[in-house]
């Protein structure tokens, strides 16, 4: 089980992407936050959706923000028998 979490990336001089300190359990969630509160915050940015994904871009196509689902790689370790 993973969560949602907010992932801001800027294209401009290699800027590391920025994570907002906020998770969702759902996918749907995380984009009526994205689309409704995220939005607010940014300046001259704009709701697309492609393929059933929605992000946010601005006008220079420099900056966009996206929700992706976080997993931790899960440890399976085999047993041996002899």
């Amino acid at each position: 089980m993973g969560y949602f979490i907010i992932i801001v990336f800027t294209t401009f001089l290699g800027n590391p992407p920025e994570l907002l300190p906020i998770a969702f359990k759902s996918n749907k969630d995380c984009i009526k936050y994205l689309t409704n509160t995220v939005k607010e915050n940014y300046n001259f940015i704009n709701i697309k959706e492609s393929k059933n994904i929605n992000y946010l871009t601005n006008e220079t196509y420099n900056k966009f923000a996206i929700c992706k689902k976080l997993e931790y790689p899960s440890l399976q370790t085999k047993l041996i028998v002899k």
